[in-house]
């Protein structure tokens, strides 16, 4: 008569329905004592549904803030683009040209995926390392430098907060194993409760078919890879 939660039940989902089930029991007096188990279930599959609610939001802001530092790279880059072209006077054929964009563009760069920005961005400070006095090397090294510092730190934070979400799913399909279980068990103690009253034990595991149709789980934010244009 029970229907078993699945794995990509909402913990949301288990949660009403656990509080159901332990609404449905503490309404029968008969059935009263089965119910503290039910209260208990509840409160656990609340604090994981906070948890859950809590680590997507933290996933979420820190794409958000990786975008932002992603679009503030681009920004240099166009920048960077303008005064290498500018000091070589206007010729992108020039040596000094192609220190920077020898097998590559600006507008190719924006492009790149972050951690090959990053990588590019590391190493157009090592080239403008190459002559500390240099007023390009003077005025861009520390502009290069901040924002792939910045691209770097805002890539590492989003990387983080999605993989905490991993042992997060791993506790709520443990929890979601051991509901099972108590169903199974509830189940057989209503029925030595209830002989013969299919219909009355039925009733108290009602919730356990409605959540069916219920949402499934919300899929984890995978690392965002793609690069946001300059404007």
């Amino acid at each position: 008569m029970a229907t078993h939660f699945r794995d990509t039940t909402s913990i949301d989902v288990v949660a009403d329905t656990a509080h159901a089930i332990a609404a449905a029991l503490q309404s029968d007096t008969e059935a009263a004592s089965l119910a503290p188990i039910w209260d208990a279930v509840t409160a656990k599959a609340d604090e994981l549904a906070l948890e859950r609610r809590t680590l997507f939001r933290a996933a979420r802001r820190a794409r958000a803030r990786l975008s932002v530092q992603d679009t503030l790279w681009d920004r240099m880059v166009a920048g960077l683009g303008r005064a290498v072209v500018d000091a070589c006077g206007g010729h992108r054929d020039a040596p000094g040209y192609s220190r920077f964009f020898a097998k590559l563009t600006p507008s190719a760069a924006q492009r790149f995926g972050v951690q090959r920005e990053v990588d590019t961005g590391r190493n157009w400070v090592v080239e403008l390392g190459r002559d500390p006095a240099e007023a390009l090397s003077q005025t861009w090294t520390p502009k290069v430098k901040a924002a792939t510092d910045a691209l770097e730190v805002a890539s590492k934070e989003r990387d983080q907060a999605v993989r905490a979400l991993g042992p997060h799913q791993t506790s709520v399909l443990l929890f979601i194993d051991d509901a099972n279980r108590e169903l199974d068990k509830l189940e057989g103690q209503l029925k030595q409760l209830f002989p013969g009253e299919a219909a009355r034990v039925a009733s108290f595991l009602a919730a356990t078919r409605a959540q069916r149709s219920a949402p499934a789980e919300e899929p984890e934010p995978a690392p965002d890879t793609t690069p946001t244009p300059a404007p």
